[in-house]
């Protein structure tokens, strides 16, 4: 039903469009009555009777609508339908004509204000037509402007870069009245500068610019330039050499007259060097003579003021087998090494305080601060100095005096050649001196300091990047070396194989040759102890520890071979546990600091040595930042001879214990050691009786033990102290022989509790342990 309604609009709407369309294109529809009246026919009318089916046709399509059924209904013919259709669009089109005519008068004048406005939109366009072409040629104008713009602005830069080089050419060229004048009148000075700078870029023009070489201008100018260069390298060569000349002057502060008289006017040098290669040269070689005089006769002079306070504390007697006695026996005291030293020896008794480091060690403290020692004031003192000290004071000044001169003659001549030329009759000087004086230093303990303190300079000039003198510290090194191995070949040949005789003293306390090494080895190992490691810088560190261990063989070997030489075995025994409790002593006390003469230093130490072990770190393993002895122990490797050594103390005391109680309890001893090879042998379980040392056996000896354990107790006290008297070793044997004997009775008790009842009725019987450690602890506090 809605589509049926939807299709009727459509008709319906169409129609009217049609006629509508009719109406304006002005095909109307002629409905005369009188014409119809005249016998037209419908067909003339509506059409033919193709469309009259056409529009049955639609009226049998459209019949369901309700537009048309409410017509049909109404009783109303279709046809008066249409006519009041047209009727009603007849009258709307009259009245459109005549609201038309009505509005006629303003169609006019809307028509005439549109003509007006055509003519003004024309004229407008005419002028904006001219107003374009007047722009276009404004713009033409402003482009020709903008290329005459660049071609100026290109042609201005170009005279302005030819103005400047003509200026500068003009300028370079030309020499004022007033340089001339200020140049050959004016006095040298601060001042002189300018002008000769001012000299320096004309030359420099004159002979380098090509321009210039071509130019006429250069044939007028260069006479008046050559006279004065002439004559201004006249006068700064003048002013040069009364600077240098200066330095001649007697208690003249050097460093002074370099910064103020020289190195001020350095532009002076860099002058002569451009313009007058030859006066250069003149006062190069001048400075370097006159500074080279002047130093070497300072370091000469202050040489001979340190080798009066000189004192040698080794002697070529002082030997670790040389006899004690050479104060008395004259030089047949060294009779032993005779061919060994190239000249006789002087007699004087050599103690162990000659090996010693001591208070020596402080000379490695404050390498880069601490000055250099004034000859004269330490002479007004009293001062004596170990060759050691000069060595360090006259290394001290020659570093510094190296390094100041090296940073000038870089600075102000700009040639390290002339340091090398002007310092090496200085380092002649020093370094002939030093080998010289090497020939008559027989102490090892010097040898190794003056080593430790080439190696701190070096370290010095290195950390200040001044490489001047090392090609000197170097021979320096190869000097000390091989010195320090001629010295100690000199200590090992005297004791060497065959001394032992003359050496032997026929006494158990400890040797002169043993309280020697101790103080000799504890002293070298202070000193290497930064260095223990396979490259140390100094040398081969290796190389050293190798000497050390080839030195203690040798004290060994000796110790041994007189141990020998006693009447009993047990004086012998005696003598090597002494012996090696010194020389272990000696090394505990270095590697805890205890051997400086210093009280502060003593108390560093051992606050370092407290420190490292509270740590937990290895003995000497605490040092100090500067590199010096003073708390660094004898390191890893004396720790090792450590060791070595009390291992052989405790092999000999563990010899005199079994001896002593042996003698003493030698009942009791042999059973323990029998009883318990049997029951291991056997393999005896506990609860049975051992065959040939059950209970019954052991009786007897249990009762021996109660009656005399207390007298031989006190005997053996008695020995210890006898034996060990004023050494401090004693008490550690008393006690080892007394925790020995407490281990043989332990052991004793023990093999009797596995015997069964009867070993254990015998145990409960016999004398306490208890009462055997009071006894003992009254004994040995007693």
């Amino acid at each position: 039903m809605t589509a049926t309604i939807s299709d009727s609009s459509k008709y319906a709407e169409s129609l009217r469009t049609n006629l509508i369309a009719d109406l304006f294109d002005g095909e109307e529809v002629d409905f005369d009555e009188d014409k119809h009246q005249q016998g037209y026919n419908i067909d003339d009318i509506i059409g033919s009777t193709t469309e009259l089916q056409d529009v049955e046709a639609d009226l049998d399509a459209f019949a369901e609508h309700e537009f048309l059924r409410g017509i049909l209904e109404r009783g109303q013919v279709v046809k008066e339908y249409a006519r009041d259709i047209d009727d009603k669009l007849r009258q709307a089109e009259m009245e459109s004509i005549q609201e038309y005519i009505s509005e006629s008068d303003n169609m006019v004048a809307l028509h005439d204000q549109i003509k007006n406005c055509d003519g003004i939109l024309g004229s407008m366009e005419q002028l904006l037509g001219k107003f374009q072409s007047d722009l276009g040629r404004v713009s033409e104008e402003i482009r020709q402007l903008q290329v005459q713009a660049q071609t100026m602005g290109t042609k201005l830069k170009s005279r302005r870069g030819t103005e400047r080089k003509m200026g500068a050419f003009v300028q370079n060229m030309t020499v004022s009245e007033r340089m001339v004048t200020q140049i050959l009148e004016a006095e040298v000075g601060d001042d002189y500068l300018e002008y000769l700078s001012e000299l320096d870029k004309k030359l420099k023009f004159v002979n380098g610019d090509e321009v210039a070489k071509a130019s006429q201008s250069r044939k007028d100018l260069e006479p008046a330039l050559e006279k004065l260069r002439i004559k201004a390298v006249t006068k700064v060569r003048d002013f040069l050499l009364q600077k240098v000349y200066l330095l001649k002057r007697p208690k003249t502060n050097l460093q002074i007259i370099q910064q103020s008289s020289l190195l001020k006017y350095k532009y002076f040098i860099q002058f002569l060097r451009s313009h007058a290669p030859d006066l250069f040269i003149e006062i190069r070689n001048e400075y370097m003579a006159v500074m080279s005089r002047i130093l070497s006769s300072h370091f000469r002079t202050y040489l001979s003021g340190l080798e009066k306070m000189q004192t040698a504390i080794a002697l070529q007697c002082d030997v670790l087998g040389v006899s004690d006695q050479g104060a008395s026996s004259g030089v047949s005291g060294v009779s032993v090494l005779t061919g060994l030293f190239h000249k006789s020896a002087v007699s004087r008794h050599t103690t162990e305080h000659v090996f010693e480091l001591g208070d020596r060690v402080a000379i490695l403290e404050g390498m880069e601060d601490k000055a250099a020692v004034i000859p004269h004031m330490a002479e007004a003192e009293g001062s004596k100095l170990t060759y050691e000290v000069i060595f360090r004071n006259v290394h001290k000044l020659l570093v510094d005096t190296a390094n100041s001169e090296y940073l000038f003659c870089t600075d102000f001549f700009e040639d390290e050649g002339v340091f090398r030329e002007l310092f090496t009759p200085i380092i002649n000087v020093v370094e002939s001196d030093l080998a010289t004086a090497l020939q008559d230093n027989w102490d090892m303990v010097s040898i190794l300091l003056m080593i430790r303190i080439n190696h701190a300079q070096r370290k010095l000039l290195g950390g200040r990047r001044v490489p001047c003198l090392d090609d000197y510290l170097d021979r320096v090194q190869l000097l000390l070396w091989p010195r320090f191995k001629v010295l100690f070949d000199q200590q090992l040949a005297s004791v060497r194989s065959g001394t032992e005789r003359t050496l032997f003293q026929d006494s158990s306390s400890v040797h002169f040759v043993t309280k020697r090494y101790a103080a000799l080895a504890s002293s070298l190992l202070l000193l290497m102890t930064e260095y223990d490691s396979e490259e140390s810088g100094l040398f081969k560190a290796q190389t050293f520890y190798d000497m050390m261990d080839r030195l203690w063989a040798a004290i060994f070997d000796l110790l041994l071979r007189m141990s020998n030489l006693f009447r009993d075995k047990i004086s012998g025994i005696i003598f090597l546990t002494v012996n090696y409790a010194h020389i272990v002593s000696t090394y505990k006390s270095a590697d805890a600091g205890l051997l400086y003469g210093s009280k502060a230093s003593s108390n560093a130490a051992a606050a370092a040595a407290t420190a490292a072990a509270s740590s937990g770190a290895p003995s000497g393993a605490a040092g100090t930042s500067d590199g010096s002895a003073t708390a660094a122990g004898i390191g890893r490797t004396g720790a090792a001879a450590i060791k070595d050594c009390d291992d052989q103390l405790q092999t000999c005391t563990g010899l005199y214990v079994e001896d002593q109680l042996s003698r003493h309890f030698p009942i009791l001893v042999d059973y323990v050691k029998k009883a318990e090879q049997q029951q291991k042998r056997l393999a005896i379980p506990e609860g049975q009786a051992v065959p040939n040392f059950a209970p019954a056996q052991a009786s007897p000896i249990l009762r021996d033990f109660a009656v005399r354990w207390k007298d031989a107790i006190e005997e053996m006290n008695r020995e210890v102290a006898k034996h060990f008297a004023n050494t401090p070793c004693g008490r550690d044997v008393l006690q080892a022989s007394m925790t020995s004997l407490l281990k043989y009775y332990t052991r004793l008790l023990e093999l009797l509790k596995r015997q069964g009842p009867d070993g254990q009725a015998l145990v409960r019987d016999a004398i306490n342990i208890p009462s055997i450690m009071y006894e003992i602890k009254r004994i040995t506090k007693s």
